[in-house]
Order: C-alpha cells, then structure tokens, then sequence
C-alpha cells in the first residue's frame, strides 16, 4: 500500500573475499570455520561467487537455490547468463570463532590473460559491495599480487566503499627472506597508492595460515583479520539498530503521507462532483433550449404553420392559455431568433456546439482519484500501530546491547 522497498535487517554480518587466484581466499574461510567447505590450490578453483554460511546440516545449494536463500541477490543475474551456474551457498554447522554470526562471500580468482569468465566478474563484484558489510582484499606475493584485474576492481570498490576495505598480503610465510617481502609490500603499497582514496590510512600487514614449522618467525596479523571481523559483527549491530528506528520512522511518516494524500484526494473528488453535476445540468439546459429551438425552425415551416392555423387554434379556442402557446409558436408570434428568417438554424448550431464543449469540459474535470476503502485505512493503522511496537522493541535492544557492552568492559 505504501510503495516502500525495505530489506529485512540481517541476523548476520557478510564479508567478501577478494584477490588474485591461489591468494588464499578459500584458504582463510576453511580455517576461520574450521572446516574444509571451500576447495583450495594452486589452480583456479573458484570461477564463481560462493557464500559460506552457518547451519543445522551440512549442504550445498546451487543457482536458483542461493538466489531463494539470499533475496539480495536478485539483480546479481543480469551481469551475465552464465552467473546462475556459477553462484554455491556452503552451509556448515561449525561453530568455531564467530562463524555463527558470519556469512562469507568467495569471489572468484582475479588473473589477466587469456582467462575467460562467463560473466562479468568486477561488476558482479562491485554489485555484491553494496549489500556486504567488510570487504576483505588478499595478494599473494608469489602470485599476480598486482595484476590488472585485481587493481581495477579495488579502485572501482574504493569509490564508493572506502570504508569496508582492508588489505592484506596473505602467504607471506611463503616469502621467508625479509628484504623480499618488503620489496613485495612495497609494490603492492605503491600500485595502491594511486588508487585508493584514503591513502593516508593505508596498511598492509602480512598473514599466512598458522604453522609450526617457520625457521625464522614471520609477522602475522591473522588474527588482526578476525578483529575486523569481530568489529564489523558489533558495528552491523548498530547499523541494524539504527536502520531499524529510520525504517520504522520512514513508515509513520509514509502512512501519515498517505492519509494526508487521501484527505487531499477526497476534497478534489468531492470538488470534482460538484463541478461535473453543475456542468451536466448545464448540458441539459442547452440541450432543452436546442430541442426549443428545434421546434420553434419546424413551426416555422409552411405545413406546419398551416396545420396550427386551420386546425390547432380553433380547436383550441375555448384554451386561452395554450392558444396564446400556439400563436406564440407561430411566425408572427415574436418568437424568432436574430430577427432573421430561419436564424434558429444558427441558434441550434450554436447550442450543439455549446453542449459537446460542456461535454468536453465536463469528461476533464470529473475525474476522480483512487481513494482508501474503509478496509484499506483499517489496514494502514494496523502498520502504524505495527511499526510502534517494533519500535520499542528496538530500544530494548538497544539497552540489552549497552548492557552487554558495559558487562564486558
């Protein structure tokens, strides 16, 4: 009724994966659930998106299945016929870290080249930044850490989603020698530079998946990821709280809107009446004075004269009041138009015309807008009323949350 597209708050905070291929992408989602849901290798393994998400059974959902299980996806397919095959949901009932709380997105490996994708990789990507709530960037110092692709797709992610980028150069424990590194990061940060608009604020720490084995100890900010994690977990609970109050405020003033738009809609239909049964009644005038006119031009005819006169008078002769109708219908009764013989002609001209303006007029101006049906008001305060409760609710929430923050501190 109200004409308001509104997405539901999510339970659970979605962070995309982004890189290079073999950047270690389904690499870090396997370890962060605890779980080897995502194929891992050297090759390219992930052509398409996959999301990764928490469950009560273990499954795999593929195409139209995903696009059913996430309703954010709906305009994910018109970047290409060949998306639909190439979109997985990974449901795992892993409870490690926060994954309860987490939906991850895999996107597919980024590599120039001849390498072909049925679909348009960076759009769909770009596409999918709008409705995640972290964007996670990997380079592989061994891989094509700086190709094209992957630098296209950051610079078009950093217009407008700044702020849900992090980056990260992943497998730096395959990059032992100090100085090789740095060179690494150094390139990468230099290629990023140019592209990116906070610059300023720009980090690239090393991570690689845990392991004993190192000869030398390398820097790893592996768990620096699960904060960023963590952190969007907490601030996608406020986002949510607060979209809630604006969504709710939306529909109060939209339903207030809407009554006032069918008041406003009443008032002009009710003047709309008005008007068009003024001009209809006046349209019936003229067309009573035409059909006058019309007898007053056949009167006017020699038979007809001649019958009035040799018959309608003298019989009429003991009716003084309907004589003196007959004679006045005579020629020479007085009752002509334009003083000119047969002017009612012209009269009678002028009053049709004058009746299909009226029509006109009228068929413009009574027209009536759509208005509420008592059943439609009926419904329209129950979402108010609706709206309210959710409203409260929501600053319970909001306390629950503050309790929670001040528990932990």
């Amino acid at each position: 009724m109200l004409q308001m597209k509104i997405y539901k708050p999510r339970k659970k905070v979605n962070v995309m994966l982004i890189g290079n291929h073999s950047a270690g992408k389904s690499s870090f989602i396997n370890w962060y659930i605890g779980e080897s849901v995502q194929t891992t290798g050297v090759a390219i393994e992930t052509r398409g998106f996959t999301f990764v998400t928490s469950g009560r059974k273990r499954d795999t959902l593929k195409g139209d299945a995903t696009f059913a299980f996430y309703d954010h996806l709906d305009g994910l397919s018109k970047f290409g016929k060949g998306i639909s095959e190439n979109v997985f949901s990974e449901i795992s009932t892993s409870k490690d870290r926060n994954f309860s709380c987490v939906d991850f997105v895999d996107s597919p490996g980024l590599v120039d080249g001849e390498m072909e994708y049925p679909f348009d990789v960076t759009e769909s990507i770009v596409f999918l930044a709008d409705h995640v709530d972290l964007i996670l960037c990997f380079f592989d110092p061994i891989g094509q850490a700086l190709c094209k692709r992957t630098m296209k797709t950051i610079e078009r992610l950093n217009e407008h989603h700044a702020e849900k980028l992090a980056y990260y150069m992943s497998k730096a424990d395959q990059v032992e020698k100090e100085h090789d590194r740095q060179r690494v990061l150094i390139q990468i940060t230099q290629n990023l530079a140019g592209r990116i608009k906070n610059s300023h604020a720009f980090k690239l720490p090393t991570i690689y998946l845990p392991r004993d084995d190192l000869a030398v100890p390398i820097p790893n900010a592996l768990e620096e990821v699960c904060d960023d994690i963590d952190k969007a977990i907490r601030l996608t609970v406020q986002k949510n709280l607060t979209t809630m109050r604006d969504d709710c405020d939306a529909i109060v003033t939209e339903v207030a809107n809407a009554r006032e738009v069918n008041v406003a809609r009443r008032r002009a239909n009710a003047s709309a009446t008005a008007k068009g049964w003024a001009l209809m009644v006046f349209g019936w005038f003229l067309l009573a004075t035409l059909f006058y006119t019309a007898v007053l031009e056949a009167c006017a005819t020699k038979p007809v004269t001649t019958a009035l006169r040799t018959h309608a008078l003298p019989a009429l002769a003991h009716r003084p009041v309907f004589r003196d109708l007959v004679e006045g219908l005579l020629p020479d009764g007085g009752r002509r138009w334009f003083g000119v013989d047969h002017g009612g002609a012209v009269a009678m001209g002028v009053l049709f015309v004058s009746f299909l303006v009226v029509q006109f007029v009228k068929s413009r101006v009574w027209k009536l807008s759509p208005t509420m049906t008592k059943k439609d008001a009926k419904r329209l305060a129950g979402y108010e009323t609706y709206v309210r409760e959710v409203k409260a609710v929501r600053e319970e929430l909001f306390k629950e949350y503050f309790k929670q923050i001040h528990d932990a501190a």
